[in-house]
């Protein structure tokens, strides 16, 4: 059974740091280093600071960017740049913004609420991906130091009838409290909702639901290892989740596409004609009827869009039965059905013979086209997106998607609201 709960935020105080653009980020593990430095500069009390600070030759187990959160958080509630809310709530978060598929703007609205953490074994909440003990162990040292979260694990529920959509719409009518544009021009607003009726309404049908964990498995994790750890604690069984309904359209999933580095240029001479022993393929003037053509296809179609040499191509599976006999397996799993499992076993290990760690992830086309042509030995492929059904699909049969195989779009920001797990 699900359970979550609504709580005491502590947010921005605007009066203090002014301009709310100015202070929050995108997840920490889609900021680069350039862009680091860029959320530092931007100002003082950006959360940046708190979610992925600096590192300096100088740091020592007990001085450290951990320690250095930890503290600042601490500042920013005694100088009241972060205050708390009077009254517990469920806060409901819309995002505007410009679909690339649609052509449209379209609204995604979802809930924070504390959810109430269980063993995967409990089939309640499911993961879709396997996690990496660096990542794990970062997430948990800036959690034992600063005792918050500062960034909503993303999940999703279905809700066919859309019920709680329509509390959540009911807020909308008015003012948000925070209200947001970022670098993409996507649009954050947060409203509050303390009304007892509401919330209880909000929890009882999401009690019988199957949550599903979208972005943060290693937040999640993390929460699970810091509810062994901690002895006490007001929330410490709790941490802080986004929920969006997986049957509405502002949901979307972007493909992430694959640059491969270093391909022995033997590999690479032969490519193509290694590739007609299992596809039939057309080259194309331009990336436009590339991408056109991958990403509108259907995921059992088995299509893919190959750049190298400055050329363009669209790769299709000539038979499905190819599928199990790259797999050598009998009976197929879920996993192995899908084209991104495909991609890998098939085109980037067999024919490229290339492993894992030569593999870059690109979600923006154009980068990854400039980052191909600056190596003749790069190779880049493009798949189809997978969709919401193949990951709950997935989930449900407990099992693993390759690492980088969804982007939820738009990403959460992180600091619109935080959460103080020692805090009533």
């Amino acid at each position: 059974m699900i359970e979550i709960k609504p709580f005491r935020a502590f947010v921005y105080n605007q009066e203090k740091i002014g301009n709310m653009n100015n202070v929050v980020a995108p997840p920490y593990d889609i900021i680069s280093k350039k862009e680091q430095d860029a959320y530092y500069r931007q100002s003082k009390y950006n959360v940046i600071r708190l979610i992925l600070g600096k590192t300096y030759s100088k740091d020592t187990r007990s001085n450290n960017r951990y320690s250095r959160a930890a503290k600042l958080l601490k500042r920013w509630q005694k100088e009241d740049i972060l205050i708390q809310d009077n009254r517990p709530c469920i806060y409901v978060y819309r995002q505007n913004y410009y679909d690339e598929q649609t052509k449209r703007r379209i609204d995604r609205l979802g809930f924070i609420a504390l959810f109430k953490i269980q063993d995967f074994d409990k089939k309640a909440i499911y993961p879709h991906e396997d996690t990496l003990p660096g990542p794990r162990k970062d997430r948990f040292e800036l959690l034992k130091r600063t005792k918050a979260n500062f960034s909503p694990v993303f999940s999703l529920y279905s809700d066919k009838l859309g019920k709680i959509d329509k509390i959540l719409k009911k807020t909308l009518s008015k003012k948000p409290f925070i209200k947001i544009t970022d670098g993409n021009k996507i649009e954050h607003a947060l409203y509050r909702i303390s009304d007892s009726k509401q919330i209880n309404e909000i929890q009882d049908i999401m009690k019988r639901k199957k949550v599903f964990i979208a972005d943060g498995h290693h937040r999640y994790e993390t929460a699970l290892k810091y509810r062994t750890y901690l002895k006490d604690g007001a929330n410490k069984d709790y941490t802080m989740m986004y929920f969006t309904n997986l049957d509405s359209e502002g949901l979307k999933i972007y493909p992430i596409h694959r640059l491969i580095c270093d391909v022995n240029l033997r590999h690479l001479r032969d490519l193509l004609e290694d590739l007609k022993r299992y596809f039939s393929i057309e080259e194309v003037k331009d990336k436009e009827k590339m991408l056109s053509s991958v990403i509108s296809s259907n995921p059992s179609d088995y299509k893919y869009g190959l750049y190298y040499s400055r050329r363009f191509y669209i790769l299709t599976l000539d038979s499905k039965s190819i599928v199990k006999k790259v797999a050598r397996k009998k009976r197929l799993s879920y996993v192995d059905k899908l084209n991104v499992t495909l991609a890998h076993r098939l085109i980037i290990r067999r024919i490229l013979k290339v492993s894992d760690n030569k593999i870059n992830y690109f979600h923006d086309v154009r980068d990854l086209i400039r980052q191909a042509n600056r190596k003749k030995n790069r190779v880049a492929i493009f798949l189809s997106a997978i969709t919401p059904d193949e990951i709950i699909k997935v989930a449900l049969e407990d099992e693993r998607l390759p690492r980088k195989s969804t982007y939820f779009y738009p990403k959460l920001y992180s600091g619109l609201v935080i959460n103080k797990i020692d805090a009533l």
